[in-house]
């Protein structure tokens, strides 16, 4: 946990800017130099069996969550340059557009809840779910740092 805890606190201190192509592994990847899959394996301490069945899964996974992700890093963005200029209609466009991809992170998360228990048992996967918030929270609160300038 003191891994973590430092990862915490070096990401907390980076701007993450994302572009549209780039997925959440990359993201992490390019800004706080943590490999992400590396980083859940290492916290997991996944057994090579656990770990044959969590890959195949954790990609796909990775790919549907990493595109949302990227996508509300956008959205952040977008505020961020815009929000002096941004009318009342525009700002409840983008808070909507927010809330939309919060619930499909719960939607993919729950979509995959079944996979993952399947492939690493339930106190994996609930500790893996944890990890994923963790750095899912890292990478908005970089993104949202310009409010508290």
């Amino acid at each position: 946990m003191k891994k973590l805890f430092l990862i915490g606190i070096l990401l907390s201190f980076i701007t993450v800017n994302a572009q549209d192509d780039q997925d959440y592994a990359d993201l992490l990847k390019s800004t706080a130099k943590v490999e992400v899959k590396s980083f859940i394996y290492d916290e997991l301490e996944l057994t090579e069996t656990e770990e044959n069945a969590f890959n195949p899964v954790f990609d796909k996974y990775l790919e549907e969550s990493g595109k949302i992700s990227v996508e509300k890093a956008a959205l952040f963005d977008s505020y961020a340059d815009n929000m002096d200029n941004y009318s009342s209609d525009q700002i409840n466009t983008l808070n909507k557009d927010v809330l939309k991809t919060d619930l499909q992170k719960v939607k993919t998360d729950k979509k995959y809840y079944n996979k993952f228990v399947k492939a690493i048992g339930v106190e994996k996967t609930t500790q893996f779910f944890f990890l994923k918030k963790y750095l899912d929270n890292i990478v908005e609160g970089a993104k949202l740092d310009f409010l508290a300038e």
